[in-house]
This record gives C-alpha cells, structure tokens and sequence, in this order.
C-alpha cells in the first residue's frame, strides 16, 4: 500500500537547461538544415513547401537527440557529396556546373571536410544513430559507430595523398 502511494505521489521535476548537453556547434548545423530552402519550389511545389514547413515547426524543439539525429542525417549527406566534388577535384557553382578547384580552394575545401567529419565524430559520440539493430542471433559489433567515420577519414586521405584532378596539379605548379 505504501509503495502504490509513494508511486503515485508527484515526483521532483528535474531542471535542466536544454542546451546544457549539446555539443558544440551542433545548433549552428541544426538552424542550417532547418532554413535550407532547396531548388526554391516552396510555395509551388506541394512537397518542397511541406517539408520546409515540417523543418521550420522542428526547429522550436527542444530535444538534444532529435537535434543530433536530424544533423547527422544531414551533414553525413553533406560530407559524402563534399567528399565526391573533392574527389574529382571540383566546386558546384549551380546544380549542374562546376568549376575545377584552385590549389588553395583545394585546401580550404580539404580542411572544411576534415572539420565536418570531426564533427560527425564528436555527434555520433553522443547517440547510436550509426548502430542497427541487432537480432539476438546477430554477433555484436562494438566497433560499427566509429567504423563508418574511420571510412570518411580513409576517403579524405586517400583524396589528400593522390589528387584526382590533373587540372588542380598544373594549377599547384602555376603558383608562387
């Protein structure tokens, strides 16, 4: 009887301050993806006006892992495409042109993707998000969430340690 009444009895509310568990730079990446505006068809396109409205309702929420989860779906994405555009050693000027890189393009470029895979990193320390799920006749690997970082980090350094883009090392030798 006592248990029933001390579990039905109002329990301490827990203060917590919303932001006090985020990583850094983690609101910066959210209020990004919930602004993104796509190819400009909101208001003409059903689908590009729902979604933006969907993002701009998500982003009043105050949830840490719904935040971590929305920024890793998106800057995974980011760093993959980052990483092709790297790869062949060019920079999206439209939907469908580019330019080649410049030597020091080149570097910015390989240093803001470093940066962004650090990032994905530090997120993914904070949630399971890369782990699947496991049926009991799976062996469990304690290794899958930092696997897949390690993947974006060979990419980066096999870009970094044999350029694709011959018109990127012509420009090397051009400059002072």
């Amino acid at each position: 009887m006592v248990v029933a009444i001390g579990g039905c009895s109002q329990q301490p509310e827990r203060v917590r301050s919303a932001n006090a568990s985020l990583p850094l730079g983690l609101d910066s990446y959210f209020e990004r993806y919930c602004d993104y505006t796509g190819g400009l068809g909101i208001g003409f396109v059903p689908s590009h006006t729902y979604d933006y409205q969907f993002r701009q309702h998500l982003k009043a929420t105050h949830d840490p892992e719904l935040k971590r989860l929305f920024v890793l779906q998106h800057l995974h994405r980011d760093v993959e495409f980052a990483l092709n555009d790297f790869k062949a050693g060019i920079r999206r000027t439209g939907k469908s042109s580019s330019q080649p890189l410049t030597f020091s393009e080149w570097q910015s470029t390989q240093e803001r993707i470093r940066s962004q895979i650090d990032d994905l990193a530090i997120y993914v320390a904070f949630t399971n998000f890369a782990s699947v799920q496991h049926d009991p006749f799976t062996r469990i690997d304690p290794n899958l969430d930092a696997s897949w970082i390690d993947e974006l980090r060979g990419t980066l350094r096999s870009v970094t340690n044999a350029p694709a883009n011959g018109e990127l090392l012509k420009q090397t030798a051009a400059e002072p």
